[in-house]
């Protein structure tokens, strides 16, 4: 499902011709958005219990983005008065955030707010609300790999993959082997005139012929 969020605007105390042009044309830039549903509600602070700007308020579920003219002190009094519980304040343009109310320990609602002036473009606000939709569609994958391990851990982890090689063998003492030395020699005598014609050899190219001669000696043949 796509990312949506609410934005509610809040109406200007005193609504001058200018204000209400500025209020109509950015909820009407932000119907036109993909992702923002606008939401229109008097000024907080004439907003009373169980209204219908109450009500709409209480019912948002998630968290949302709220278009304020006033300050965040004065947004945060006035959700406090309605009994909106357990919010947490972030404004968008980077001042401290603030809490309001209490859930009794469960998460607090983010309501991210978003200052309004005339002297601020209907395009600047509506970038900030779909930057703000941009940073939450943006999913955060957690790759579960520690970045840290204690002393035990690592020697351990080193001893198990600790791979012992077997001594490497210098190519000049093996013999080269052919096909014909598929057939196991009957004897000593026949496997040295094959190997080596000239009697070339010593005892340093077979350093375990002792062990073997003393091995076969046990055998009665």
């Amino acid at each position: 499902m796509a990312t949506r969020i609410p934005v509610v605007i809040c109406q200007h105390e005193r609504r001058s011709g200018s204000i209400a042009d500025f209020e109509e044309q950015l909820i009407t830039k932000i119907v036109m958005e993909s992702g923002l549903d606008a939401t229109l509600i008097a000024d907080l602070k004439s907003i009373e219990l169980d209204t219908t700007d109450h009500l709409c308020i209480e019912g948002l579920k998630g968290d949302f983005a709220l278009a304020s003219w006033e300050s965040v002190e004065y947004v945060c009094e006035h959700l406090h008065r309605l009994g909106i519980p357990s919010l947490e304040f972030i404004p968008v343009d980077g001042s401290p955030k603030s809490h309001s109310g209490n859930n009794r320990g469960l998460p607090a609602k983010k309501i991210f707010l978003v200052s309004l002036a005339t002297n601020i473009s209907i395009d600047s606000t509506i970038k900030t609300l779909k930057d703000l939709l941009l940073s939450r569609s943006t999913p955060v994958f957690s790759l579960g790999v520690p970045l840290h391990r204690n002393k035990t851990e690592s020697s351990a982890k080193s001893s198990t993959a600790e791979v012992k090689l077997a001594p490497i063998t210098s190519k000049a003492n093996v013999p080269a082997m052919t096909r014909s030395d598929a057939v196991v020699p009957a004897t000593l005598t026949e496997f040295d005139n094959r190997h080596f014609p000239n009697g070339d050899f010593s005892k340093d190219d077979f350093p375990n012929i002792d062990t073997l001669m003393d091995e076969l000696d046990r055998f009665e043949i």
